[in-house]
């Protein structure tokens, strides 16, 4: 495993912990098809909560929630819908973003809800 999957991993982990303590619950953990991969999807009640996750360990490229692009959401969108199809899931759906700055200790967590 390359060094950026394990700091991802980590990432996903730590994300993971955040949003369980916060009341949500587990489904599943990246979710893969053609249109791309969400790394957490996670529920609340009725809602599905589709989660993009960004580490960053330093500042000199911005925080993690400004490196998600416009072509990135269009995927996370598109996959997201793949996944609800795939599901037949009737109830309501989002995309939410959880950003990491690792460069800091202990990391800062930010959760953006219903992010795009």
């Amino acid at each position: 495993m390359s060094e950026p999957q394990i700091i991802g991993t980590w990432g996903e982990n730590l994300a993971r912990e955040y949003l369980e303590s916060q009341g949500l619950h587990f489904v599943m953990r990246n979710y893969l098809c053609k249109m791309g991969e969400i790394d957490l999807i996670m529920q609340d009640n009725q809602t599905l909560i589709f989660v993009e996750v960004r580490v960053r360990n330093t500042k000199l490229h911005g925080n993690p929630l400004e490196s998600i692009t416009v072509q990135k959401q269009r995927k996370v969108r598109k996959t997201a819908e793949r996944y609800l199809q795939q599901v037949n899931h009737q109830g309501g759906a989002r995309i939410d973003v959880i950003g990491i700055d690792t460069s800091m200790a202990p990391p800062v967590i930010t959760w953006v809800e219903n992010a795009f």
